[in-house]
């Protein structure tokens, strides 16, 4: 049977794959620049917190929410016009999808996309907003192109790899000659890592224009997929484990874009899901960003202390996107809360009677915590005594502040008293872990 016959996509193929070109990059910037807005490259307002000159590129600010878009306006410019009339069908775990669907709609161009069930609600509904069709198919996203590709054939339409294919990687390279162009100072910049279509664009324009500049790519320690082949030399694929940075959780990566950012890359770093939150609570606190999980990895690597050799270095993180549906979002910055000992959940039992209920409560004010929630379990019972355990979480000062609410409840309560979130569940806890975490 001849490959064209079967579940085959000749733009990302991996016994062929097309090795990205400067020149490519630069077509993709005269096709878009029009279009795509120029997103600021701005000076973190915490330098002195890292001792690293650390800049933001905030391509968050893109009408769709995300630098993706750029790669789809470039893949939809070279589309033949009858192409575009017939229209496009593509997978998507959501930012690819609401990019394209955003500009297709201005270009007229139908588009067919297929997501996967896992998907949040909100970013079905903005590409139904741009008067695309969605379909939900598959528990992943290489189920959802499997689906899509098979679409595309019985159907008649384009079938375009939102993450690999080539004019896609080509419009990612854009953002690296806007920063080139601000910032030729710049000595290192930090790439949130997926399928690696972004990490092969910036590659290819930084060291095609100022090879002395470090590209570091960075991904989730519990899904290191081109971690991981790079340390394998070949592509490998990895069973799916969700995290927080759900926009490169990829079971799979690009062949064009490891073929491409292969020779190039001088690192990747893992970072961890924590660290993550810890960055996305402090790009909202301090920055006033609300920057989604995935787009919050690369200043993760700067917050885990990944980058030493970067100190008294301007570095770019690139803020990559901020679509980060409300429920995700809530939960993500109290995991990053939590992460820095500003929130402590623990469970503790109280004599069932209102003069002890009153101590414990006057117990945590005393000491300047707030309760930020609290569950009464009356029904739970120890012995002959009668009991109601509360279930609480504080709001402290931080990880010290947290630490002496640990002591002072197990000097109050020694039988009753159970601390949940690391590293206060452990009985050798002491002051000293403070040191081992900033």
């Amino acid at each position: 049977m001849s490959r064209r016959n079967e579940d085959f996509d000749e733009n990302c193929d991996p016994e062929c794959p097309r090795i990205l070109r400067y020149e490519d990059v630069m077509d993709a910037a005269t096709r878009t620049r029009p279009f795509i807005i120029n997103t600021p490259v701005m000076a973190a307002h915490t330098q002195k917190d890292f001792g690293i000159g650390i800049y933001y590129k905030l391509e968050f600010m893109q009408r769709s929410g995300s630098f993706k878009e750029r790669g789809a306006l470039n893949v939809l410019h070279h589309l033949p016009l009858d192409k575009k009339k017939l229209g496009i069908v593509m997978a998507s775990n959501g930012n690819e999808a609401i990019g394209m669907c955003y500009h297709a709609a201005k270009l007229n161009v139908p588009v067919i996309v297929v997501m996967p069930i896992t998907l949040a609600i909100d970013k079905m509904q903005r590409c139904h907003g741009y008067g695309a069709k969605v379909v939900v198919q598959g528990n992943n996203l290489i189920e959802a192109q499997k689906y899509a590709r098979a679409l595309a054939r019985d159907k008649g339409l384009t079938y375009i790899n939102g993450r690999d294919h080539p004019h896609i990687i080509a419009g990612y390279g854009t953002m690296a000659l806007e920063i080139l162009e601000v910032m030729p100072f710049v000595d290192a910049v930090l790439v949130p890592v997926g399928s690696g279509g972004l990490a092969a664009a910036m590659a290819t324009v930084i060291k095609h224009q100022k090879p002395s500049v470090l590209v570091y790519g960075v991904q989730p320690e519990q899904q290191p997929t081109f971690f991981e082949s790079l340390q394998n030399d070949e592509p490998v694929s990895l069973p799916l484990h969700t995290n927080v940075a759900d926009a490169i959780t990829l079971t799979q990566i690009g062949v064009n874009a490891y073929h491409t950012a292969k020779p190039l890359l001088d690192k990747m770093l893992l970072v961890k899901e924590d660290w993550v939150t810890r960055a996305m609570l402090h790009l909202s606190e301090r920055e006033k960003f609300i920057v989604e999980g995935a787009g919050a990895c690369s200043l993760a690597a700067i917050i885990g202390n990944l980058v030493p050799e970067l100190k008294s270095k301007n570095v770019v993180c690139l803020l990559t996107g901020g679509n980060c549906d409300n429920v995700m979002l809530v939960r993500c910055l109290e995991r990053g809360l939590s992460a820095e000992g500003r929130l402590v959940k623990f469970r503790v039992g109280v004599r069932n009677d209102p003069k002890s209920k009153a101590v414990f409560t006057s117990l945590i004010a005393a000491g300047g915590y707030n309760i930020h929630r609290h569950f009464q379990d009356q029904s739970w019972t120890d012995g002959s005594d009668y009991y109601v355990e509360f279930s609480v979480i504080c709001e402290t000062k931080g990880l010290a502040h947290a630490l002496e609410l640990k002591r002072t409840i197990e000097k109050a309560y020694p039988c009753t008293s159970v601390f949940e979130n690391e590293p206060f569940n452990d009985k050798r806890t002491c002051p000293c872990y403070i040191k081992k975490i900033t």
